[in-house]
């Protein structure tokens, strides 16, 4: 009785090179992180220091945070640059957005093209429980849309604030504006789907807690081509170990591991930043 070959036991596969050395042979580029402490839960790696050796350790070139106390408490922004300007250069930020302070949101995008390790926005507005969609994020998307900047959204399947009807209406209506859906509208995969098939080609679904779930790697590829798809873990919330593992396992071709894991990004923002 023959044996099914282990993914790892594939000459010359990305499976073949993670499995031996615990790293790719490519650059990764995670485009979901956050950084500091919280008070729901207990991270072993939540500064900068630690994050960093971690990312060095399975050869993440780039990860890209939100603070949490930038995105939920009274922290700034510039305070969140500061940190990445004293660490190495595997770290970049999102410009924490919360529709509450309006003036925060003024004067901290006044001060964002003297801010290099800035590269975007990010928008959590479940949590702040204020619609994608709403007005209060208009001063930031104009923004971001004069910029041609990604902006990175929480988004959830049926959740009303972020869910797919509000996502893809954001997405039409600013189309310089390059949406990463994070979590991918988790469980909602038709409208996964729909976000990206239906929008002006400006949107990616980002990949952070699907690789848990089994088959929807396979069926978001399906659905909208790997092309359209990019890395992300929520680190320290995910391991970069189990993330990369679960878009290595799954049942894609290695270019389309690639395309998730850093060639779409590569498009997207190039490789200067």
């Amino acid at each position: 009785m023959s044996r099914t070959q282990a993914l790892w036991e594939r000459p010359g596969s990305v499976a073949e090179q993670f499995w031996r050395h615990g790293r790719a042979d490519f650059p990764i580029y995670d485009m979901h992180g956050h950084m500091g402490a919280h008070n729901a839960i207990y991270f072993a790696r939540c500064e900068a220091p630690a994050m960093d050796a971690h990312l060095a350790r399975i050869g993440v070139r780039r990860l890209v945070f939100s603070h949490h106390s930038a995105l939920m408490g009274s922290m700034r922004n510039a305070a969140v640059h500061r940190i990445v300007e004293g660490c190495s250069e595997r770290l970049r930020m999102y410009v924490a957005i919360n529709p509450h302070y309006p003036e925060f949101i003024k004067e901290d995008l006044a001060l964002f093209d003297k801010w290099p390790f800035a590269i975007g926005l990010k928008m959590l507005s479940a949590y702040h429980q204020v619609a994608v969609t709403d007005r209060r994020y208009e001063y930031a998307l104009k923004f971001a849309s004069e910029r041609h900047l990604p902006v990175l959204n929480h988004t959830w399947g049926g959740v009303p604030y972020c869910g797919g009807p509000q996502l893809l209406e954001l997405s039409q209506r600013y189309p310089n504006v390059i949406f990463f859906h994070g979590h991918s509208i988790f469980g909602d995969w038709d409208w996964s789907r729909r976000c990206i098939v239906e929008a002006p080609g400006n949107c990616y679904l980002e990949l952070t807690a699907v690789p848990g779930l089994r088959g929807i790697i396979e069926r978001l590829v399906r659905d909208v081509g790997s092309e359209r798809i990019i890395y992300g873990t929520d680190l320290p919330w995910f391991d970069e170990y189990q993330v990369t593992g679960g878009v290595i396992s799954a049942d894609i071709g290695d270019d389309d591991i690639k395309n998730i894991l850093y060639r779409n990004v590569e498009r997207v923002l190039g490789t200067d930043w």
